[in-house]
Formats: C-alpha cells, structure tokens, sequence
C-alpha cells in the first residue's frame, strides 16, 4: 500500500488523448449511428455526448476516461509494436454499469481500438442489474505521441 502511494504522489495526471470515438460504453456506433438519417440533430448531440478525454493516471497503464455519457476506469496492456490489449471498468454519473475489453494499436498520435462493451440499463433514477447488452467497439483516439514501453 505505501509503494502504490509513493507511485500515486511521484507522478502527476496527465493528459493522454481525446477518444473521438469512444469504445465507452459503444452506444453510439450500434444504437445512434444507424439512426442518422431519421434523426440527424440527436445523433450529432449523442456523438459530442460520448468524446472522450483520456488521462494517464499515476499508475502505469491504468487511464481515466471522462465524458458526459460515460467514465471509465481501464487498464492497458502495451505488447509489441504498438499493439496491446485492455479492460475497465464503465460508470454513468458514477453508477458501475459495465465493462470494455479489446485490443489497441498505437502509432505517434493516434490510438485505434476494436473490442466489447457489456453495459447494464442500470441508471440511478433505476438500479437494476438484471439486463445487459454486448456491443462491438470502436475507438479512434488523438493526442499524446505514443511512447513504447521500455525493453
């Protein structure tokens, strides 16, 4: 516990990237994308709704995702060549409703992710944990160059 705090006040939060497509919570490609021809305005507002901002938390690998849709707290995996793969966990205002996994590809600026999302319909306004949704996951982020992992 006292090396995770030493960790935690020797490196600050910083910025990492802007997920312009965001694999939390996946919403958006698989219910609101298909609508756009009917209801382009709600599907434009949904899609600022989900960008994502991406901070590099204190501890290796582990990032914070926040937007108004969703937060997210994941790990990521470097492998080889840019190639890694990740899991978190989602909320909504907080509330845990879910989780993400896939895999990442990152060069210089750009970090392109495919993956899962499984989410709950829980709310606040409703806690309910009895139904869940499986979605494929996009994510197409921009931001800080990528740096490999030593060794």
């Amino acid at each position: 516990m006292i090396l995770l705090a030493k960790i935690a006040l020797a490196q600050p939060f910083r910025f990492d990237r802007v997920d312009i497509l965001a694999e939390d919570p996946g919403t958006w490609i698989n219910y609101d994308l298909p609508q756009a021809p009917v209801a382009f305005t709600q599907t434009a507002v949904r899609l600022v709704e989900q960008v994502s901002v991406q901070w590099q938390l204190p501890l290796p690998n582990l990032y914070l995702g926040t937007s108004i849709a969703s937060q997210s707290l994941t790990y990521e995996l470097p492998w080889k060549h840019g190639l890694g793969v990740h899991g978190g966990l989602q909320t909504s205002l907080l509330l845990p409703r879910g989780a993400v996994l896939g895999a990442h590809w990152r060069t210089g600026r750009v970090r392109l992710g495919l993956g899962a999302s499984v989410i709950s319909s829980a709310t606040w306004a409703h806690v309910d944990y009895s139904q869940w949704h499986v979605l494929p996951t996009i994510g197409v982020g921009v931001g800080r160059k990528y740096e490999a992992p030593a060794g």
